[in-house]
């Protein structure tokens, strides 16, 4: 193998493992985000503005990984089910909806929708890294 090739190898390599090993950190903030809406439901709250933030947070996360993940498959690298891209896009499109199902809104209800989307983000998450494979 070429010096070329080597460091080529090693470049993709490492966009895989950081596809693979940034999927913690979106399940991590994942459920800070459900349990920190779940919390703000119970108490009858709306969202916080740092909740909201953390949200938009959320968001950037997860479309960073699908970023990662895009460059991952021009790379040459698929995932062993073709589901994964399907969860994938779950995954970017569920913050969006929630805000979309909470109206936008300022109350309880709306705390708890997006609690409830954090939640639908740790089970897709989970089922995505099922799903890619190694």
């Amino acid at each position: 193998m070429t010096l070329a090739a080597t460091k080529t190898h090693q470049a993709t390599g490492f966009i895989v493992s950081l596809h693979q090993g940034f999927f913690t950190v979106v399940v991590v903030y994942a459920i800070i985000i459900t349990l920190w809406g779940a919390l703000l439901c119970l108490r009858g709250n709306g969202p916080s503005g740092g909740y909201l933030g953390a949200l938009v947070i959320m968001e950037g996360v997860a479309l960073f990984q699908g970023l990662v993940g895009l460059i991952v498959l021009v790379t040459g690298h698929r995932p062993h089910d073709s589901l994964h891209y399907l969860y994938g896009v779950a995954v970017a499109l569920t913050l969006p909806a929630a805000y979309s199902f909470g109206r936008g809104g300022s109350d309880r209800r709306a705390s708890g929708v997006y609690a409830l989307g954090g939640l639908l983000l740790i089970g897709l998450a989970i089922r995505a890294s099922t799903t890619g494979g190694t």
